[in-house]
């Protein structure tokens, strides 16, 4: 059984994962969005195929995932981009 500890910092590391792909998406977002991309090609271009584009979508505007499809997701995280 996991102590209380392991399961908090399990937590914590995926809601800083979580922000961290969310503030970059909304940069990202933003630019395509002025490029003069619309908001479903933009996401396309974003998911690189790891998931469907709605399912990034929907993330991205609130909706849980479950946890392999949310996996997926967290390697679109760049590392070193502020």
């Amino acid at each position: 059984m996991m102590k209380f500890k392991e399961i908090e910092k399990l937590a914590n590391e995926r809601k800083e994962k979580e922000i961290k792909l969310r503030e970059q998406l909304d940069k990202k977002l933003q630019m395509l969005k002025d490029g003069g991309f619309g908001k479903d090609q933009s996401y396309k271009m974003l998911c690189e195929k790891l998931v469907d584009f709605r399912t990034l979508k929907r993330w991205h505007e609130g909706e849980s995932l479950n946890p392999n499809t949310f996996d997926k997701l967290m390697s679109l995280i760049e590392d070193g981009q502020d």
